[in-house]
């Protein structure tokens, strides 16, 4: 099976050609059948990094975004130009671990529709978080998992895999960061199989973080709640 590695971009200029290069020699070590889809919503140079790399491998690919960017919009896009039969977002600064991604493409493999990595779960491993962010997600996962009736315990955590099938059947609409959790849910809802494995996080080394978890509540609840009890 073919892995498409989704990666969006946004000012990562620190970040970029690292991020490309390390999961390109992973997965290449690993003999995997992969691409690599990079989308960019950048405007410090980013671009120009993606493209350079894309122009020297035949199996990665860099689009633009959409306007206006969003970190929704940029998986929506790299879902369309994606070719592989697994997909699976990945983060630009890193903060997702390769070896996870390996454990995703065998569970893909053995016949799993969705797979879930959890921060919150024993084994997982996390570094770089401060106790309130991780308080904030948990009570919000909690929350989540009720509604939803799921064992899933990190369903806001983007970094999941998905057979393409899955995208293809749902037609996933947020344009921020809720998008990981809309297609989990609506997958969920659907009775796809999936499982939920722990996972390793670390933040970011350079620059700041696009995502404010405070900033994102509103989104993410109004969205659950729509997909719950409007779809």
């Amino acid at each position: 099976m073919k892995t498409s590695l989704i990666i969006p971009f946004k000012d990562e200029v620190e970040y970029a050609e690292t991020t490309m290069r390390t999961a390109y020699a992973y997965l290449s070590a690993h003999e995997i059948d992969f691409e690599l889809v990079a989308v960019d919503d950048s405007t410090d140079g980013t671009w120009e990094i993606l493209q350079s790399f894309a122009d020297l491998h035949q199996n990665v690919v860099a689009v633009k975004g959409g306007e206006p960017p969003g970190y929704g919009k940029a998986l929506q896009k790299g879902f369309g130009v994606a070719t592989g039969d697994v997909l699976i977002p990945f983060n630009g600064d890193l903060s997702d671990s390769l070896d996870d991604v390996i454990s995703y493409i065998h569970l893909i493999e053995d016949g799993y529709e969705m797979v879930f990595g959890s921060r919150f779960m024993a084994g997982a491993k996390v570094a770089g978080s401060t106790a309130v962010k991780i308080f904030v997600s948990q009570l919000g996962n909690g929350f989540l998992q009720i509604l939803f009736r799921t064992d899933c315990s990190d369903i806001t955590n983007s970094f999941k895999a998905y057979r393409r099938m899955v995208l293809e059947e749902i037609t996933p609409t947020a344009d921020g960061y809720d998008i990981g959790m809309e297609i989990a849910l609506k997958g969920i809802l659907r009775k796809y199989r999936y499982t939920t494995i722990p996972v390793a996080w670390s933040d970011r080394k350079y620059g700041r973080s696009k995502m404010s978890i405070m900033k994102s509540i509103p989104t993410y609840l109004s969205t659950a709640i729509r997909i719950r009890f409007f779809r």
